[in-house]
């Protein structure tokens, strides 16, 4: 597919949440990087830079604010209903991806502290289990004949169970992560379509927050070795990290364990689907999982935007960039830019030297990026090396692909055994 765009003119009407756009997007990207690096978006009201150069300057620069919060909460909320969502503003607000230096400093440096080597250790080696438990599960139901969504039975169950671990909970509880993060998504990935979705979120923030509470309270009264028991610490040892901050925390940890790495797992299975060659090797070559990781990342990531606002008045690629405007950094255009990427539009499971935008850069790069790179490295080579190449079971226009701004990807892969019918 795609945008149907033939002039910049019209390139600067295409909406990112389009029917087209949330299936395949590179089309148009490729018209920008070429056509319109720095262009203003009347449909979004944002400027796109798709360039990796200029998108990587950009998430370096301190110029650019982080914050969605506030200026969400002036333009959107009526003032009659602000009272009614403080608490679910007030923590939202203090989610790092937000925040700007010294808040953010210091809220990194404590949040990265209870990610310890030991509890990354730890947490690895219950990927490999997970992993090769619902792997394993997945082929005995695509060799009895069975259909099998790869979303539900494999990508979405294997970083719940994680973050039940991070969390020090029962698996059982994965039910009601898998919910509140449901939730949480439809602000964090821009599910502007749903007019509920300010009272769905609150909503969820608040039952997590109870839930939070209670497990905060047991550890404080028993430590535990977990990520959760970690963040209690540094909140109690000199109240450097206030009980606002811990729950905005976990809310982000619930938030971007959870969605970014079920449809990163998702987006590379698709991808390896149509590639027999590529499955093969990562099932014979399980070293090769580091470099394909990247590759997948980089090819085709859980999301192509990275939202910023511009702090003061400048200038980019010749474009005047004014102090208060929205600013969209395509990281998917970026990251196809074949100034910066060799075979820029091929998938390359071997790519070297792959410096792509998807973790972020600068002191907003992404904090849970060896955890994610860890688990998807896990949960990839632990697949393919159990599951016989698949094939969709249904046609690809019918796959459900998400309409968000922020999220790539797809809510269910349906897939059979290759030459089977569905049942």
């Amino acid at each position: 597919m795609t945008s149907g765009a033939t002039s910049v003119a019209e390139l600067a009407e295409v909406s990112l949440v389009g029917d087209d756009m949330s299936q395949e997007p590179f089309d148009y990207f490729r018209q920008l990087v070429e056509d319109a690096p720095v262009l203003w978006n009347t449909r979004q009201k944002a400027w796109f830079i798709s360039r990796y150069d200029d998108v990587s300057q950009a998430l370096r620069n301190d110029s650019f604010g982080s914050d969605r919060v506030g200026p969400y909460l002036q333009s959107r909320i009526p003032e009659a209903d602000r009272e009614r969502f403080e608490r679910m503003f007030a923590i939202l607000a203090r989610w790092l991806v937000f925040l700007s230096p010294p808040d953010h400093t210091r809220l990194r440096g404590l949040v990265h502290k209870s990610f310890t080597p030991r509890r990354v250790k730890t947490l690895q080696a219950k990927a490999e289990e997970i992993a090769t438990d619902l792997a394993t599960a997945v082929e005995a139901k695509l060799a009895a004949g069975e259909t099998v969504d790869l979303m539900a039975d494999y990508c979405m169950p294997l970083p719940g169970q994680m973050i039940a671990g991070m969390f020090g909970v029962p698996v059982e509880d994965g039910v009601r992560l898998k919910h509140w993060a449901e939730e949480l998504g439809l602000f964090v990935n821009g599910a502007l379509r749903d007019p509920d979705r300010n009272e769905r979120v609150a909503q969820a923030m608040s039952e997590f927050e109870v839930y939070l509470l209670e497990l905060i309270e047991k550890y404080r009264r028993e430590p535990a070795d977990n990520i959760l028991s970690g963040l209690v610490e540094a909140n109690d040892q000199d109240g450097t990290l206030t009980e606002l901050e811990l729950l905005a925390t976990c809310t982000l940890i619930l938030d971007a364990g959870y969605k970014t790495i079920q449809t990163a797992m998702t987006n590379a299975l698709y991808l390896l689907m149509d590639s027999p060659e590529d499955w093969n090797r990562l099932a014979t070559e399980p070293a090769l999982a580091m470099t394909a990781v990247e590759e997948f990342m980089r090819f085709m990531g859980p999301g192509n935007v990275i939202v910023r606002r511009a702090d003061k008045h400048m200038e980019i690629g010749g474009e005047q960039i004014r102090a208060g405007d929205r600013v969209y950094l395509l990281t998917g255009a970026a990251n196809r830019d074949p100034r910066q990427f060799e075979r820029s539009d091929e998938l390359v499971l071997d790519r070297r030297d792959n410096q792509h935008l998807m973790f972020g850069q600068g002191i907003h790069f992404c904090l849970g990026a060896s955890l994610a790179r860890m688990e998807l490295v896990a949960g990839l080579r632990t697949f393919v090396s159990i599951v016989e190449r698949p094939e969709l079971a249904v046609d690809r226009a019918d796959l459900p692909w998400h309409r968000t701004l922020i999220l790539h990807g797809m809510s269910a892969l349906p897939v059979r055994r290759r030459g089977g019918a569905a049942s």
